[in-house]
């Protein structure tokens, strides 16, 4: 009987440490990046969107609806990102790809990009099906889905994504081929 109530006691050590882990924050991958503001201050004009020939400083991010609408009325694609403070692979998304000067300039050039925090917007991201941060969603300019993208993502890849995304070759050819032609 006493075999019993320890091997017992040792299952539930086990489940409560594996709910603290499971549960748990994850851990910072680094130092937080401050220069890149994913959803836009109360009140800052969130549609503001401007080209120039250096490089921008970063991504012009918009809210939901008027990134939606921007990119109805400016015909451009939708990046859709989903994001949580707390998560170590947004974290590195952020510092390591979005401060690429490729990406920031191909985003602001050819697609509205849209943020969302997760943790504010927990019903957008139940209806975009996001089940694991982060989440990359590509869609045409009506809104209509073209793909997603789950996790991190480098900036030389993402830029090939992003190229494939633009020059809608998802039309004529999958990834993989449009991957092969671009090498060729």
């Amino acid at each position: 009987m006493r075999k019993e109530n320890i091997l017992v006691g040792v299952l539930v050590v086990l489940a409560l440490g594996g709910i603290y882990l499971y549960t748990r924050p994850a851990p910072d991958l680094g130092t937080q990046v401050t220069n890149v503001n994913i959803e836009p201050l109360a009140g800052e004009n969130q549609t503001l969107q401007s080209s120039s020939m250096a490089a921008p400083k970063d991504i012009f991010w918009n809210d939901y609806a008027p990134g939606m609408a921007m990119a109805v009325k400016e015909g451009k694609s939708i990046f859709l990102y989903f994001h949580a403070s707390w998560c170590g692979y947004c974290v590195k998304l952020k510092k390591e790809t979005f401060t690429d000067d490729r990406i920031k300039t191909y985003l602001n050039d050819h697609f509205v990009s849209i943020g969302v925090d997760t943790d504010k917007r927990e019903t957008l991201a139940r209806q975009w099906g996001v089940r694991g941060l982060p989440t990359l969603w590509f869609l045409e300019a009506d809104g209509t889905k073209i793909n997603n993208l789950p996790g991190f993502v480098n900036a030389d890849q993402l830029l090939t994504i992003l190229q494939y995304i633009h020059t809608q070759s998802y039309n004529t050819m999958n990834f993989q081929e449009y991957v092969q032609q671009k090498k060729s």
